[in-house]
């Protein structure tokens, strides 16, 4: 079948190949691309363990955690610095 190619069979033949991979090419391409935009997130900052023991104080001055609770977060949060 392929002896009975005259040239310009074989050219687009050759063009059609070309297209095709230029076609996927493409799509990889743009795949990366989208995989690459959804793995940019912003970065968090990490709070101040400080702030957040006077935080933690406050919410025990007011009643709404126990001693227990605040000292356990607490040493946590001391843990960390």
């Amino acid at each position: 079948m392929l002896s009975n190619l005259t040239g310009w069979h074989f050219l687009i033949l050759l063009g059609v190949f070309v297209a095709i991979a230029v076609v996927v090419v493409a799509i990889i391409a743009f795949a990366v691309f989208l995989s690459r935009k959804n793995t940019q997130r912003p970065t968090v900052v990490a709070p101040d363990p400080a702030e957040q023991i006077e935080k933690l104080a406050g919410l025990r001055d007011k009643g709404l955690l126990s001693e227990a609770e605040y000292e356990s977060k607490r040493s946590e949060l001391l843990g960390r610095i």
